[in-house]
This record gives C-alpha cells, sequence and structure tokens, in this order.
C-alpha cells in the first residue's frame, strides 16, 4: 500500500505542479533572501574582525603636542607594549577632496592590499580604496597634493579606517571628501617641510595583555613636559594666559598679605606710642601738685613782699590774692607812684601764671585719663589688625589650595587617548550590520510560519477533495499513520527544496556578496570569503522542513482522526458561519458573504499574508522615509554657510559671526553608544533661534532626541563623559524644532558655568560668508556643501534595500493570494460547475465566487496598513540604533492612499488572472462528485 501512495505523490505534483511551482519559488526566494542578508552580516562581522587582527588592528591611540621622546617611548615599550607612531598632515587634493597622508605602516594597523603593492620610492602612494572609488582612480593613475604628483601603486583598506569618517565625531564618511595616502618616510618627510597645515603626532598602541588602557594613558600623563616647547603659538598664548591668571589671582592674595601685615605693624607701633604717652603723662599727673604748690608760694612770696612795701609807706591796709588789684590802683592813683602800677602788673603775671599751671595740671589730668582710652583703643586696633593679618593669611592659604584643586593647568602632553571600544572607525561595519542579522533570523521565522500555514491550506484542501478515497483506504486497513506520512512527504521535499536552494543562492555571489555591496559602498572594508556558518545552513535548510513537518503534522492529524463512513459521505463540517442570518434581498451579496464565510481559513490566510508582507514593506518605506526626511530637515536647519570649530577661539567674536559653545557627550541606548552635542547659545541667535532655559541641568532637547529616544518635557536625560568618567543629569525644559543630528540645547552662561569655563568662552562660529581665521586656531571648516553631500549619502546606500524589501514583499503578497485564491476556485469547484449548468455566465460566476475578496482585501488594507506601519514603527528605532539621527517616520496621508490603491491593482490582476480558470471549470464536475 505504501508503494500505491508513493505513486500518487509523482500525480500529485504532476496535478498541482504550478501550484507546488510558486510555493517552492516563494520558498527559495524568501529563504535566498534571509540567508544572503544573515550570511553578508556574518561574513563582514567575522571577517573584519579576523582581518582587523591579523592586520594587528590598534587597541587604541593617543595624540600628543610634542612627539615622545626615544626614553619615553622605550619606557612604554619596556611595559611590553607595541608602539608605532602614525602621524599625518592633511592636505588638498587635485581630484577634490581631503588626503590624509601616512607613513607606510609597520607594526600596526597594518594596509590590507587589494590591488597592487605599498609605496616604495619617492612619488608613489598608496590611497584608501573608498576614496579611489569616489574619484575613479586606479593602479596606474596619478593624483597631485602640494605640488608634487604621485603615482598610485595601490588601492587598499586599513583597520583603524574600517568607517572612513575625517574625525570621530563625524555622524557620517563621504569618501568623496576624505581618504588615505600612504607614503615612504622620505615622500613624507618632503611634504612635512612644504606643508602649511601642522603634523598631528599620534601614536597607535597594541597592550598584549601587559597594561590596561587606564595604565597606559596614566603613564603618558606622567611623562614631563614644557609647553614652551610647543610649536603651536596659539596653545602657548592659552596656557600663558591662563597661568596669568593664576598669578594675577595669587599675586593678588600675596599684596593683600603684604597690606595686613603692614598695618599690623603699624598698629603695633601706635600701641607702643600710646603706651609711652600714657606713662609720661602719668608722670606729669603725679607731679602737677608740687607745680601748682611752687607756682603758689611765688605768687603768695610776692603778694607779701607787696604788702611790706605798702606798709613802709604808710598804707595800713593787708594785700591779698583777690584785693591786691583794687588796692595798688586806689594808691597808684592817689599818689601817683609809677612803682605800685608795676608792681600790680607783676602781681597780675603771677597770677596769670598760678591759674595757668592750674589750668596745665588740670590738662594734663584730663589728658592722662584720655590716654588710657586711647591706649586701649590701640591696643584693640592693634589686636583687630592682628585678626586682620591672620584671616588674610588664612584666606591665603585656602586659596593657594583653590587654586591648586580648581586652576590647575593640566600641562600634560596628552591631547586624546582613544580606546578602540570608543573608536567608531574600527569595525563600524561589522557594529553596523549586526542588527541586520538580528532582523533577517526573526522575520525568517515569521515568514516560514505563514508558507506553513498556506501550504496547511492545501494539504487541508487535497483532503476534502480525496475524503471519499481515503475514506476507502481507510476500510482497506491503512493506517492513519501512513497517510500522515503520504501527505507531509511532499510539502517537506517541497519545502526542503526550497530552502536548500534558497541557501544556496544565499551563498553564492550574487547572494551574500549582493547583500553585502550597500557595507562596500560605504566602509572601507578589505575583500572578505563569504562564511558558511553552519548554524545558517541549519537554518536554511533544515528550519522550513521541520516547522513544515510540525505544523502539518498537527493540521492533517486532526482532519484525518474522523471515521471510515465519515470521509467517505465527504461529510464537511460548515461550522457555524453557514447559520448566519443575513438580511437584504440581494442574492449576489448574500452569495458572495456566505462564499467568503466559507473559506474563511483562505480568507484569514490571505490577511494573515497582507498583514506580514505590509510589515515587510513598511520596513523598506520607513527606510526610505526615515532616510529622505533626515535629507530634508538637515538641509532645512543648516541656516549658516560656514562653521569653524576652534582650537584656541579669539578674545572677541568676529565681525559677522555668531557664537556658540559646543560640548559633546553620549548616550548609550541599546547597546549602541551615540554622541550628543550639547550646544551653548545667546538669546537671539540668527542661526539657532531656540529659546533657552536659564539653569546648569536645563536643556531644550531638539525634535531628533525627542524621535530617537522618545523623551517629553520634564523628563530626565542623563549624559556621560565617558574620557573624564563623569554623567550628567539634565531636565528637559523644552523641544526645539532640530533635527540636523542629535543635539540638545544650553543657555550659554549655564553651560560655561557647568563646564567651568570663562564669562566669554565659545569654540564654534557659524557665518554667513568665510571669516579671515588663522589655520592655527582651527579644527575644521565645514560648509553647507559640505552638509548637503553627507544628508544624501543615506538615501543613495539605503536605495537598493529599500528596493529590495519592498519588492520581495510584493513578491511573497502577490504569490500567497494568488495561490489562496486559486484553492477557493478549487473548493469551489462543484458548486462553480453546477451554476454553469443553470446557465450563469463567467462574468456572473466572478461576481458570486471571486469579487467577494474584494471586500476581505480591501477591509484587511484598510485595517493592517495604519497597524503595520505603527508596529514598525515601535520597532525600527531599534533597528537604527547605531545612527546618530531622528527617527521621523512620518507619512504624508496620501502614501496610505498610494499603498492601499497598489494593494487593490495587485489584487484586481490576480483576480482578472484567475477568471482564466472559472473558464476551465465544466458542468461535467457535477457528475465527477456524486456520492
Amino acid at each position: 500500500m505504501n508503494k500505491v501512495l508513493s505513486k500518487r505523490i509523482l500525480r500529485d505534483l504532476k496535478e498541482n505542479f504550478m501550484r507546488y511551482l510558486a510555493l517552492i519559488v516563494m520558498i527559495i526566494l524568501c529563504m535566498y533572501i534571509i540567508v544572503s542578508v544573515v550570511a553578508a552580516a556574518d561574513t563582514i562581522i567575522d571577517g573584519s574582525t579576523a582581518a582587523a587582527e591579523k592586520n594587528m588592528v590598534e587597541d587604541g591611540h593617543f595624540s600628543v603636542f610634542l612627539p615622545l621622546t626615544s626614553a619615553q617611548e622605550k619606557e612604554i615599550t619596556d611595559k611590553g607594549v607595541t608602539l608605532e607612531k602614525m602621524s599625518y598632515i592633511d592636505v588638498e587634493a587635485d581630484c577634490g577632496g581631503t588626503l590624509r597622508i601616512f607613513r607606510n605602516r609597520k607594526s600596526i594597523d597594518l594596509i590590507d592590499i587589494d590591488n597592487g603593492r605599498t609605496a616604495e620610492t619617492t612619488g608613489e602612494a598608496f590611497l584608501e580604496k573608498r576614496y579611489c572609488e569616489e574619484h575613479d582612480l586606479s593602479v596606474g593613475d596619478t593624483v597631485t597634493v602640494l605640488g608634487s604628483t604621485l603615482d598610485i601603486v595601490g588601492t587598499g583598506s586599513v583597520p583603524d579606517y574600517d568607517a572612513p569618517v575625517k574625525s570621530i565625531s563625524d555622524v557620517s564618511a563621504e569618501s568623496s571628501l576624505f581618504g588615505l595616502a600612504f607614503v615612504t618616510d622620505e615622500q613624507y618627510s618632503d611634504f612635512l617641510s612644504c606643508s602649511v597645515k601642522a603634523e598631528e603626532s599620534v601614536y597607535a598602541y597594541r597592550l598584549n595583555g601587559k597594561m590596561t588602557d587606564e595604565e597606559l594613558k596614566e603613564l603618558i600623563r606622567g611623562f614631563a613636559f614644557d609647553y614652551n616647547d610647543v610649536e603651536d603659538k596659539y596653545y602657548r598664548e592659552a596656557i600663558a594666559d591662563t597661568i596669568g591668571r593664576k598669578d594675577d589671582l595669587r599675586d593678588g592674595i600675596n599684596e593683600l598679605l603684604d597690606g595686613a601685615n603692614e598695618m599690623y605693624d603699624g598698629t603695633d607701633e601706635l600701641y607702643d606710642g600710646t603706651k609711652e604717652l600714657y606713662d609720661g603723662l602719668g608722670e606729669l599727673d603725679s607731679n602737677s601738685s608740687k607745680l601748682n604748690d611752687g607756682a603758689s608760694e611765688i605768687f603768695d612770696a610776692y603778694i607779701a613782699q607787696a604788702g611790706a612795701m605798702l606798709s613802709a609807706q604808710g598804707v595800713p591796709e593787708t594785700l591779698t590774692a583777690d584785693n591786691y588789684g583794687d588796692i595798688l590802683d586806689k594808691y597808684a592813683a592817689l599818689t601817683g607812684n609809677a612803682e605800685l602800677t608795676a608792681l600790680k602788673e607783676t602781681l597780675d603775671s603771677l597770677k596769670e601764671f598760678a591759674d595757668g599751671t592750674v589750668e596745665y595740671t588740670d590738662g594734663v589730668k584730663e589728658a592722662y585719663d584720655g590716654s588710657d582710652e586711647l591706649r586701649d583703643g590701640a591696643k584693640e586696633l592693634r589686636d583687630g589688625a592682628s585678626e586682620l593679618r591672620d584671616g588674610v593669611q588664612e584666606l591665603k592659604d585656602q586659596t593657594d589650595d583653590v587654586i591648586d584643586e580648581f586652576f590647575t593647568v593640566d600641562l600634560d602632553n596628552l591631547t586624546e587617548f582613544v580606546k578602540r571600544s570608543d573608536n567608531q572607525r574600527i569595525l563600524g561595519a561589522a557594529n553596523d550590520v549586526v542588527t541586520n542579522k538580528t532582523a533577517g533570523l526573526l522575520s525568517g521565522v515569521v515568514i516560514l510560519m505563514l508558507f506553513t500555514y498556506v501550504i496547511s491550506v492545501f494539504i487541508i484542501h487535497q483532503i476534502q477533495s480525496e475524503s471519499s478515497v481515503i475514506g476507502a483506504l481507510y476500510a482497506l486497513g491503512v493506517k492513519k499513520k501512513d497517510l500522515i506520512v503520504h501527505y507531509l512527504t511532499l510539502p517537506t521535499i517541497v519545502t526542503l527544496i526550497g530552502g536548500a536552494v534558497g541557501t544556496y543562492l544565499g551563498f553564492c555571489d550574487f547572494g551574500a556578496r549582493y547583500q553585502m555591496q550597500d557595507s562596500y559602498s560605504y566602509f572601507s572594508l578589505p575583500e572578505l570569503d563569504t562564511v558558511h556558518p553552519l548554524y545558517l545552513i541549519i537554518y536554511g535548510i533544515v528550519m522550513p522542513p521541520l516547522v513544515c513537518i510540525i505544523v502539518n503534522y498537527i493540521v492533517i492529524n486532526g482532519r484525518l482522526s474522523r471515521s471510515a463512513l465519515s470521509l467517505i459521505r465527504n461529510e464537511q463540517n460548515t461550522g457555524t458561519f453557514s447559520h448566519v442570518e443575513l438580511k437584504g434581498k440581494s442574492f449576489v451579496r448574500n452569495f458572495c458573504i456566505r462564499q467568503v464565510l466559507r473559506e474563511m481559513r483562505t480568507s484569514v490566510t490571505v490577511a494573515a499574508a497582507l498583514f506580514i508582507c505590509m510589515m515587510l514593506f513598511m520596513i523598506g518605506a520607513d527606510c526610505y522615509v526615515l532616510c529622505s526626511n533626515v535629507d530634508k530637515e538637515t538641509k532645512a536647519d543648516t541656516r549658516y554657510e560656514y562653521m569653524y570649530m576652534l582650537k584656541y577661539p579669539e578674545k572677541t567674536v568676529p565681525a559677522g559671526a555668531e557664537s556658540a559653545y559646543i560640548e559633546s557627550l553620549s548616550k548609550t541606548e541599546y547597546d549602541n553608544t551615540l554622541d550628543i552635542t550639547i550646544m551653548g547659545i545667546d538669546e537671539g541667535n540668527k542661526y539657532f533661534d531656540y529659546e533657552t532655559v536659564k539653569g546648569r541641568s536645563n536643556i531644550v532637547m531638539s525634535r531628533s532626541v525627542q524621535q530617537k529616544y522618545g523623551l517629553k518635557v520634564g523628563d530626565k536625560l542623563i549624559l556621560s563623559d565617558n574620557a573624564n568618567e563623569m554623567d550628567y543629569a539634565f531636565t528637559i525644559k523644552g523641544v526645539a524644532d532640530y533635527s540636523a543630528g542629535l543635539t540638545v540645547f544650553m543657555d550659554i552662561d549655564s553651560m560655561r558655568e557647568l563646564f567651568d569655563k570663562d564669562d566669554d568662552y565659545y569654540n564654534v562660529l557659524y557665518s554667513d560668508a568665510p571669516l579671515d581665521i588663522d589655520e592655527g586656531r582651527l579644527y575644521s571648516i565645514q560648509t553647507k556643501d559640505d552638509i548637503y553631500r553627507s544628508s544624501d549619502v543615506f538615501i543613495r546606500l539605503m536605495m537598493p534595500m529599500i528596493i529590495m524589501i519592498s519588492g520581495v514583499s510584493v513578491i511573497i503578497f502577490c504569490v500567497v493570494l494568488f495561490l489562496m485564491m486559486n484553492v477557493m476556485i478549487d473548493r469551489a469547484g462543484f458548486g462553480i460547475s453546477l451554476i454553469k449548468i443553470f446557465g450563469f455566465r463567467t462574468k456572473e460566476i466572478k461576481r458570486l465566487y471571486l469579487n467577494g475578496n474584494t471586500a476581505v482585501i480591501a477591509v484587511s488594507s484598510i485595517i493592517f496598513i495604519p497597524l503595520s506601519k505603527k508596529i514598525i514603527d515601535k520597532f525600527f528605532p531599534v533597528l537604527v540604533a547605531n545612527v546618530s539621527s531622528g527617527t521621523n517616520l512620518t507619512f504624508k496621508w496620501y502614501y496610505y492612499l498610494l499603498i492601499f490603491v497598489a494593494v487593490m491593482v495587485i489584487y484586481s490582476i490576480i483576480n482578472a488572472v484567475l477568471v482564466g480558470k472559472l473558464k476551465k471549470i465544466t458542468p461535467a464536475e457535477v457528475l465527477k462528485n456524486r456520492e
């Protein structure tokens, strides 16, 4: 019996050849896409990683102001670290763009040659491959730099410029504007001697497990360094200015301390003087009574002498201190004696002397009392001056500590230190395709389940059409397991062949190699051999038949679990749908509805296929919309003509320019770390006219940051400074309508305060016209044209993938729709044959049996087009987590209408094709299906 059943397999294949051919083509196509995408990702991940290790990729690199001395290099290498100098100069090439010229590498980041060889003599150059592709250069051509013509003797890549960006912080690579050239040591020296731009002193290192990155960094920082030896005059000026301000502050404190010391010395001398005054006045005060007594005795003696003189002249009155004046005046007037007048004047003088002595001694007493207070005040003043001196000394000590802590000028030789993990240039392609691999494997599982379900519909239809035969076989003693194996055999073979062929094609050059073209068109990769991972071979070959067996076993087992009599009678479970009461008098309308309800399984399959295909299509559509929006928004938000990134800003902003302050911090999301630019702006900046909020932790996020991370006003945004191992927490105060890159805005004064910069500090200038700035002050100059070209890169690179994803989704939908509607017609063959007997024409039969699906497709489209867009919009940011841009996935309203119209057009075409199948059904079908 098994042999008989085996013969039926070939007969079944022949009878339904087109059906199985369509299935196998669809499986081949889908497995080809899945395997090619995943194999391409694995090839790039494994291949570029292996190539990087083979070419001795660096563990990191650092740049310095002054080249390391031989002793310093030896100190590093003695630790077991491999070190190589990789200094370079940037020059303009005659064919366009900037060429970064290096010496030939010897031990680290070795050149991987695609064509030709490395430079061996003066006048030769080895060029990076992507630059050559953009400028149509090849081995044998020439390129002119700094007035010298170089023969191109080779092209290829290096592992430290896998992503060939000019600066590590650049958002995208534009190889038409930047490339690499490698020349001999002699040629490099010639270029160095005539180049206007200074050489960048860079060293690459491999740790060899002997040190950590941080240990090496601290070792380099500890090397002796004299900033006066640096040739960059602007650097010396900046350091001298910083040190000068530090010295001015220290000198001011020292002058204040000297003044306090002088003040203390003066008050101390004043106190000593008041003490001497107090002691002198005290001595005078103690002798005041003697002085008063002496003056009184002299006056009394003269009074007595004058009284004796008057008595001798016969004057009977006695003279006293109180009456001598009146008596002498009276007798002088009576006698006219001039001696009495003279005597009176003498006594007046003596009395005045005596009274003056009393007043003097009283004054001395008061002065003595006052000198005591003066002495106490001088002592308090001296004590206050002493406290002031001690306070100023303490202020000086604390100020010295503050200056040493916060005003320290870190004058080590290191200007940049970048670990491999922080360098987007290294393994950039591998990091870019990780998401492709994950998405490919997951989508493959979903598509396989769809195919398996489609196959199960075929098998169910086949079992229903062969129900009487199966019942007869049961009656003859055939076991159910034999029938299950029989009905599983052909679908399993079909899926096995489809999976195997699709896997083979996916590994071919037009599979994985084709999928890798997007990476090769953007990244600078060596030629990689396609890898054939075992898990992917199992996934592509074993997974389709395995899923088919599992799903269809469950379905077939259920269908074959009926009794032999039931199968012979071909009893069908019409379900509850046949009992639905339909209102309305239109026979055609009611018939179409019942036909759809009877074919509910098939309708669900078509709807599910539409949903899955629509999600695939939306991935492509979102890619296009994202790239298009990034391009448009970047161009719209770039309002300036020139941007100058400054190493050493001038004190005053040049006329015609707007200044800003920029810092780059990072944020990690979905295991991808991206740089976010913090821009400090003044109020009224004409290029960035956004309202900021005062405060060290307040920011206004751009629209692109809001879209990328799903933030809202009031949320906290944590950004990291990986170089200094610091985190900053910001509060979002608003949203700026700006989408060029990932940027947040701050009040410039608050930002200066946060990052401890001077009140007038800035490091970027924007202008509408070129500015006259010395090149030594600049990091880089970027024009609006440069930004426009960079914004076009993504849409150019992604367009092939967009077309492929969209095309595959359309093909899958067409195949599934065709197969399912074909099954519908086969299942309805008896009914179609019957109504043909009743005289219905083909056009009328089409209305009854096919047009009912129009509502299914239309309703499914109306539901699943926006639903799939919403689902993919939620999932899509994960796919582009490594892209430094916003995720504006907004559709224009008419996009939905165009997609709906496209679905209905596809349905109409397939509907028209199936009319031919209706014509092939004859009234004789009724006679073939009698009980």
